[in-house]
């Protein structure tokens, strides 16, 4: 469920009609799905917004790890 700041950026995003992707730890394959959101939506800036670490340990190392696979394999794609 989200809130805060995450919520806000969801709701930002559907009020200026701009894709977006919500993805947590219980996500299978979540780095999958960020890749499959980028070449889908030709994601050109991709905004992350999230929980802070100290309201939700792991976070910080689970967002960190998805992003540089996912963004490892969509860069080798533009190679």
């Amino acid at each position: 469920m989200l809130s805060g700041g995450s919520l806000k950026t969801e709701h930002f995003a559907k009020k200026h009609k701009k894709a977006s992707l919500h993805i947590n730890q219980s996500t299978i394959e979540p780095a999958r799905a960020i890749q499959e959101f980028i070449s889908r939506h030709s994601i050109g800036i991709l905004n992350i917004a999230g929980s802070r670490e100290s309201k939700e340990p792991g976070v910080y190392e689970f967002t960190k790890e998805i992003l540089v696979t996912a963004l490892a394999v969509a860069t080798a794609y533009k190679r």
